[in-house]
């Protein structure tokens, strides 16, 4: 489908190379939520969620810029997307910690010794809350689920010991299901004080969860979003702007999606992944972009359709088998 893109449409659209997000109701209260931490200077909490609901879209295109609007401020802030692979030497896992600071005298290639990259770690968060004019620093997690015990506990020696330089750090961490449940395992295996510090406070990240909420995603792609940078142009009218000039959007065609939703979800259930659902709006854009009608790209039979060819059921089988 995006190696027979018509004429108009330039192949490093951001939407053709998968490069964007749109702003969800979920996004917006997972920003909500850790504003409301950092407000609190909670030292942890974590937030969970099934996958491929939009939690690291949220991370990656949209935590940081609401955030600094939020507080109108410099937000001292360091994101580390932990890699399922990174269980390895305690050097190492400094040595990533100071890779997501943007420590920029660290060669990638090399990690320090332990006891060097403790020391130039510590040291590297305490700059960046002065920089910011804090004694606080808040490291947020993404892929957390996979966090090792002996991880947990590295965590909480860094937070004492920038707490005796007189720093406050916040650790916040994002996962998939499985992170809820890993208080319990800390708690019964003689670490609940670690589970205190940094699973307390907690929260759920849902998907599009009302016909409403799907409206509001449909209209960022009708009227919020923009490529290229700068020209105003949203996907919808880049894509097909003769539909677009007639006043046609996605978003009133939320109640059709909604209900394709519900007839191929398993138990019906009415809590949907933003990733079909953004795939099955790209392929409607792309066969509008080809010269399709318009009524025929968004009619019911074709949504379905659509969706079906996400494997959404199969997706929502499985997240259902997991909760």
């Amino acid at each position: 489908m995006t190696f027979c893109l018509p004429e108009h449409i330039d192949p490093r659209h951001s939407l053709v190379t998968k490069q964007y997000a749109v702003y969800t109701p979920p996004i917006d209260e997972m920003i909500n939520q850790i504003g409301d931490w950092i407000d609190q200077q909670r030292p942890g909490g974590y937030i969970h969620g099934a996958s491929r609901l939009g939690k690291s879209r949220c991370i990656q295109w949209f935590l940081m810029q609401v955030l600094v609007e939020k507080f109108g401020s410099l937000l001292p802030l360091i994101i580390w997307n932990r890699r399922a692979e990174s269980q390895s030497s305690e050097s190492f896992f400094w040595h990533q910690l100071l890779m997501a600071s943007n420590f920029e005298f660290l060669d990638p290639l090399k990690p320090l010794r332990k006891s060097e990259a403790i020391f130039l770690c510590k040291n590297r968060f305490i700059s960046i809350a002065k920089n910011a004019n804090r004694n606080y620093v808040i490291l947020l997690i993404d892929e957390a689920q996979d966090l090792t015990l002996r991880e947990w506990k590295w965590l909480v020696g860094l937070q004492n010991a920038l707490d005796y330089e007189g720093f406050l750090l916040s650790v916040f961490s994002v996962g998939t299901h499985q992170l809820g449940y890993q208080h319990e395992y800390l708690a019964s295996t003689g670490n609940a004080h670690v589970a205190a510090r940094f699973m307390a406070a907690h929260a759920r990240f849902h998907g599009i969860q009302t016909v409403g909420e799907l409206e509001y995603v449909l209209n960022g792609y009708d009227e919020d979003s923009e490529w290229p940078a700068g020209s105003g142009i949203s996907f919808l009218k880049y894509f097909s702007p003769r539909d677009f000039d007639a006043d046609r959007r996605l978003a009133n065609r939320a109640g059709l999606f909604w209900k394709a939703l519900l007839e191929l979800s398993p138990k019906k259930r009415n809590e949907f992944p933003m990733q079909h659902i953004a795939r099955t709006i790209e392929a409607a854009l792309f066969r509008l972009a080809n010269g399709g009608n318009w009524d025929e790209v968004m009619s019911y039979e074709s949504l379905l359709e659509s969706i079906s060819r996400t494997n959404f059921s199969d997706h929502m089988r499985i997240i259902a088998s997991a909760n």
